[in-house]
């Protein structure tokens, strides 16, 4: 109980010591989260599963609510509310949609929007790649190297390979 007392103590005062990284974290959790849901939404369209594709949609919206805004700079700040609406409202039709070809054109608005929150306020916190899908006329973010077309899905074999790397968007950090 002692330890647990000491463990706490001390935790506590990092976070007094440091507020803004103890914020900056905060951040950073949030940010993580919301490019984990969209690769999971494009995974989901890659395995060509609606259902999963709603869900993780819907998860996307309620991490986009989640996100501190409070603890971006004035230019991420900009940033987010420039393409807040966009990814929400897309990310909500995704989820509504039992159409596999719906979802896939509201990925497509979905991922350029992510791309442009990602880019325009430095916030990534991992790696992305920019893949662009030439047959389909639509981008996507990935993070492997490895083109796996979401716009097809794995039960198209010969398609799901078709695309380029176009960008490489750097972790923030």
């Amino acid at each position: 109980m002692k330890l647990l007392k000491l463990a706490l103590a001390l935790t506590l005062i990092t976070l007094y010591l440091n507020p803004v990284k103890a914020q900056q974290r905060g951040l950073d959790f949030a940010l993580n989260l919301v490019v984990k849901d969209y690769l999971d939404v494009k995974n989901a369209l890659l395995a060509g599963n609606v259902s999963l594709a709603q869900n993780k949609a819907g998860k996307l919206v309620f991490d986009f609510n989640s996100v501190p805004d409070k603890d971006m700079t004035n230019q991420q700040h900009e940033a987010w509310f420039n393409y807040l609406s966009r990814l929400q409202s897309t990310s909500r039709a995704m989820g509504e949609t039992t159409s596999i070809e719906e979802q896939r054109r509201q990925f497509s608005a979905l991922s350029n929007a992510m791309y442009g929150l990602l880019k325009d306020s430095k916030l990534s916190p991992v790696t992305l790649y920019r893949q662009y899908s030439q047959s389909k006329d639509a981008y996507w973010l990935s993070n492997s190297q490895i083109i796996k077309n979401p716009y097809y899905g794995i039960a198209e074999k010969k398609m799901v390979k078709e695309g380029v790397i176009r960008e490489v968007l750097p972790a923030s950090k």
